[in-house]
């Protein structure tokens, strides 16, 4: 009978516990193995085995699913054993080393705050675990830079527990993120010429005559930056470098792409595009939003780009009855005076009769 995921799980738990206290090298002695259920934004949640060095306050998660998978299709148990302890291994020594007094001190750690731009459909029961807020269809929320590893960047996502252990408000959070996470991740404005001659190891070339403008905003790491659009004054800065309103693109968490509206573009086929990107080239975990957003440098205005032209349109109105032709405000206002002296008329007390008979029209 084949074996549930849940058994696996139990029995590598059981497993590893016996060859990190026994078989392995002493350095290794203190891992401790654990089952966690995981829970991660944009769907990616799942139940793994932890691992942690004795009472050190970060802990490592492994998605076996995988591995499973590959026992269920015939790879030996032992083998998928020993490349789980490898793997734990390896983690093991690239993990940084905390302070658990300087973790628990938010005044500590508020330096460290960053942010991250997520959508909301999908992640609502997540949301509801952490403070966020609400920026249209997309989610800002807050994460503790923990620094980086071989592994990659490390961070963790500021919970409404963490709060509560913190003893600040939602509101100071945002406050502190919006104040540090342009120092501590500076934002970074490129061509997409400059970006992909980067790349390559390259200078960028100069740009060809008619070239359309192609911006690409993200952090200076690239790591969830298209936070950036949150920052403090950025959207002034994009504007003026790009001359005026624009649309922006969400390329992925990670970065956005930001076009100038100058007329020529279409929303909808800018959309379109984006479907078609995320649908195609963006991993699931990375996808940020399907639709196109606006930004309007005179009223200072971020929005989803199909807001815009309704509001526009209002504006329009409104402008053109403010601007209504003189000869028609003439005609009104002579209209609303004869309407008050009918009233008046009608109002004011009727004249007294003369005693003098008037005399009879001759036939």
């Amino acid at each position: 009978m084949a074996m549930t995921y849940d058994a696996f799980l139990d029995q590598m738990k059981k497993d590893l516990e016996a060859g990190f206290a026994e078989d392995l090298p002493a350095k290794y002695s203190q891992v401790k193995i654990g089952i966690r259920d995981v829970e991660k934004l944009q769907g990616e949640s799942y139940r793994g085995i932890s691992f942690r060095v004795g009472d050190a306050p970060i802990e490592g998660n492994l998605n076996m699913q995988q591995a499973y998978q590959a026992h269920e299709a015939g790879v030996p148990y032992e083998s998928i054993l020993r490349d789980t302890q490898e793997a734990i291994m390896q983690q093991v020594d690239r993990m940084p080393q905390f302070n658990i007094g300087e973790i628990s001190d938010y005044a500590s750690m508020k330096a460290n705050l960053m942010m991250e731009l997520i959508p909301q459909k999908g992640n609502e029961e997540r949301l509801a675990e952490v403070p966020h807020q609400k920026v249209e269809d997309m989610a800002l929320i807050y994460r503790m830079d923990m620094g980086d590893s071989p592994g990659g960047k490390m961070t963790s996502v500021v919970t409404n527990q963490n709060m509560l252990a913190y003893g600040i408000t939602a509101e100071q959070l945002h406050q502190d993120a919006m104040e540090n996470a342009p120092e501590s991740h500076p934002a970074s404005l490129r061509s997409m010429r400059e970006v992909m001659a980067g790349m390559m190891g390259m200078e960028p070339d100069p740009p060809m005559p008619g070239e359309p403008v192609m911006l690409v905003a993200t952090t200076r790491d690239s790591f969830m930056g298209a936070s950036v659009i949150q920052y403090p004054g950025f959207m002034e800065q994009a504007a003026e470098q790009v001359g005026g309103d624009f649309f922006v693109l969400p390329s992925s968490i990670h970065e956005v792409l930001i076009i100038p509206d100058d007329g020529h573009q279409d929303y909808h086929e800018l959309e379109a595009m984006v479907q078609s990107i995320n649908q195609a080239e963006v991993a699931p975990a990375d996808r940020l939003s399907d639709h196109v957003y606006h930004y309007d440098q005179t009223d200072r205005v971020f929005e989803l780009a199909e807001k815009t032209a309704g509001r526009k349109l209002e504006q329009k109105l409104a402008k053109k009855a403010e601007q209504r032709d003189p000869a028609e405000k003439k005609s009104s206002v002579l209209a609303q005076l004869g309407e008050k002296k009918r009233e008046a008329m009608e109002h004011a007390p009727k004249a007294k009769a003369s005693g003098r008979a008037v005399p009879e029209a001759a036939l």
